[in-house]
This record gives structure tokens, C-alpha cells and sequence, in this order.
């Protein structure tokens, strides 16, 4: 996840971390969980979250869910 996206967003509409939870009906401490990597931010709080910043909640989701880090699956080889 992307977290940063969320402060960008919050920070471009001149929100603070306590108007945005207001205007999401959730707690400060929810949001700074969410902010600092500790849960990720669920589907049901894009569409919400994007309507108050002013965005689609598909580029919301994409830029959110684009900072995943995949798995490093290659197989190594052993040089003999």
C-alpha cells in the first residue's frame, strides 16, 4: 500500500487529520493507523475517502494499491 496517497490527498484539500475523520465518521486514531502502515485502508472507505478528496475512487484505489511490493517468486540458480 501507498500511504503517502492519503496524507497527498488530505494535504492538497487543506484537511486535517481530525476534519478528515470527521467527514469519514472515524476516529483520529483510526486514521493514523491506517497512515503509518499498521492496517490497510479497507475497499468500503475508498469510494468515501475519494469523494472527499475530489477524485474518482478508481485512481484513489489505483494509486493507494500501487505502492504493493510483489514477492520476489524468481528461482535463483546455483552457480556450481
Amino acid at each position: 500500500m501507498n500511504n503517502e496517497v492519503l496524507e497527498k490527498y488530505r494535504k492538497k484539500n487543506g484537511l486535517t487529520c481530525g476534519e478528515l475523520c470527521k467527514k469519514m465518521g472515524k476516529t483520529p486514531g483510526w486514521y493514523s493507523r491506517i497512515k503509518n502502515g499498521k492496517h490497510p485502508l479497507k475497499n468500503q472507505y475508498i469510494a468515501p475517502m475519494a469523494a472527499i478528496f475530489g477524485i474518482k475512487p478508481e485512481k484513489l484505489a489505483k494509486e493507494y494499491f500501487s505502492g504493493d511490493k510483489l514477492e520476489d517468486t524468481s528461482i535463483k540458480t546455483i552457480s556450481a
